[in-house]
């Protein structure tokens, strides 16, 4: 059965780096999640980021495959 886990409920905004990223899905992956869900970085307010952060972790998500 999948389980899901969102990775922006917590302080940080997960893909904020590419490292920060991977730590989140790393620990997710030890819980026994299946799947995460991060959100599209936004110019401010709470999912406040850059999208080039975000291109650094889509670079690695081949390798991140948590299933």
């Amino acid at each position: 059965m999948p389980r899901y886990l969102n990775l922006d409920s917590s302080p940080v905004y997960s893909p904020s780096s590419a490292e920060t990223f991977e730590d989140a899905v790393g620990r997710a992956r030890e819980l026994g999640f299946t799947d995460v869900i991060t959100h599209w970085p936004r110019e401010s307010g709470w999912y406040a980021g850059d999208e080039k952060a975000l291109e650094s972790v889509a670079s690695r998500l081949p390798r991140l495959r948590l299933s």
